[in-house]
C-alpha cells in the first residue's frame, strides 16, 4: 500500500509526479567540448570565445563560491561533480518544463502565483490534516530531495500546468462516485496475510495452517512480504481498493472471520490471506458525502492523467546532450530507468 510520502512521489519524481516513473527517454550524443553557460564565457563584448582554451580562461576568472582556508572554490570546481550527482534528474525537469510551454500555449492558458499556491496547498493536505505537521512533512520531504526554494517553486508550476492541461479530460460517473462512497465508508477487511515465491511453497504452508499451525507465527517465519514483522497484520482494507490485486479482493468476498483463504495467485507471486475482523459500514450516507467525494474523485483523476501526460510530454522535445559529463550522467541514469 502507498505510504503518504510515496503519494508525494507524483511530485518529486515528475520527470523528474510524478515523474513520472518509467519515462524512458533517449537523447542524441555529441563529441562537441563542453558548452559554456552564458554568464561564465561571454567576454565584455557579448561575443563567444573563439575556442575552447578561451573558455576555460574565461572560467577560471569566475568569482568564488566559497574558500577553504585561501584556497577558492569556483563553479568550475563545482561542476563536473554536480552534474553527476543532479544532472539528468534536472535535465529532465527543464524538459517537461519546455513540452508544458509548448502545450500550454497551445491552449492558450497560463499558470499564475493562485495556481501553484493552490499546489502547495494540495501537497500539504496529502501529507496530514494538521497544517504543522504537514509543513515539518513537507520540510522534510523537501530537503529528502533537494528541493531549494527555485527547484519546488519549478515542481509547483509543472504540477500546475499538468493539472490545467488535463482538466478536459476528467469524468465523474455516478457510479464512480458511489464506488468511491463504498472505498471511503463502506466494509473493510482486518487480514493477515503471508506473500511466497512459489506454488509448491505456498502449498505446503496450506498444509501447515490446515494442521493447526499459527497463521501469524507462520507468516513471521516465512512470508517474504514486510508484513510478516507484524505476523501478517495489515491495515482495513476495502475490496473496492483497486490498489489491491482483484484476485485478492475476490476471494476475501467469500471468507469470514477465522476463515483462511485457498491459495491465491497474484502476478509473479501467491498469497494466503486469514481474515480477522469484517468491519461494518460507518453509516455515512452516500448522498450527505458526495460533495466531498466529488472532490477525492476529481483529485483521484488529475493525479493518474497528470501522470500519463507528464510521460508522454517529457520525451518530446529534441535533446542532444553536448557536455561529456552531463552525458554520462544522462546515459546512465536513463540505463537505470
Amino acid at each position: 500500500m502507498p505510504s503518504p510520502v510515496h503519494l508525494f512521489q507524483f511530485v518529486i519524481c515528475t520527470p523528474l509526479l510524478l515523474a513520472a516513473p518509467g519515462l524512458n527517454t533517449g537523447c542524441t550524443s555529441s563529441n562537441s567540448t563542453r558548452v559554456p553557460t552564458t554568464s561564465s564565457i561571454q567576454d565584455q563584448e557579448g561575443s563567444w570565445p573563439a575556442n575552447a582554451r578561451q573558455a576555460r580562461h574565461a572560467r577560471s576568472n569566475s568569482k568564488p563560491f566559497a574558500l577553504i582556508e585561501q584556497e577558492s572554490i569556483t563553479i568550475e570546481t563545482l561542476q563536473d561533480r554536480l552534474i553527476e550527482r543532479a544532472g539528468a534528474e534536472i535535465l529532465r525537469e527543464l524538459r517537461l518544463e519546455s513540452s508544458l510551454r509548448s502545450a500550454l500555449e497551445d491552449a492558450s492558458i497560463e499558470i499564475d502565483d493562485m495556481a501553484t499556491r493552490n499546489e502547495e496547498n494540495l501537497l500539504l493536505e496529502r501529507l496530514s490534516d494538521d497544517e504543522n505537521t504537514a509543513r515539518r512533512l513537507l520540510g522534510e520531504v523537501r530537503n529528502n530531495e533537494g528541493l531549494g526554494p527555485r527547484r519546488f517553486k519549478a515542481l509547483l508550476w509543472r504540477n500546475a500546468a499538468l493539472r490545467a492541461l488535463v482538466q478536459d479530460d476528467i469524468e465523474l460517473s455516478e457510479p464512480l462516485l458511489r464506488r468511491m462512497h463504498r472505498l471511503e465508508h463502506g466494509q473493510r477487511f482486518i487480514i493477515r496475510l503471508i506473500i511466497l515465491s512459489t506454488l509448491q511453497e505456498s502449498e505446503e504452508v496450506r498444509l501447515d495452517l490446515n494442521d493447526g499451525v499459527d497463521f501469524s507465527t507462520m507468516a513471521a517465519r516465512r512470508s517474504i512480504d514486510a508484513s510478516r514483522d507484524r505476523g501478517g497484520l495489515l491495515e482495513p482494507i476495502s475490496l473496492e481498493d483497486p490498489a489491491w490485486p482483484q484476485s485478492i479482493r475476490t476471494a476475501l468476498a467469500e471468507l469470514q472471520p477465522g476463515d483462511i483463504s485457498p491459495v491465491i495467485f497474484m502476478d509473479d507471486r501467491f498469497a494466503i490471506a486469514r481474515v480477522e475482523e469484517i468491519i461494518p459500514e460507518d453509516g455515512i450516507s452516500f448522498e450527505s458525502n458526495r460533495f466531498e467525494l466529488v472532490r477525492i474523485a476529481r483529485l483521484a483523476q488529475e493525479r493518474m492523467k497528470m501522470a500519463e501526460l507528464a510521460g508522454k510530454l517529457g520525451p518530446r522535445p529534441k535533446l542532444r546532450v553536448l557536455d561529456p559529463t552531463l552525458r554520462n550522467a544522462w546515459e546512465i541514469d536513463e540505463s537505470a530507468r
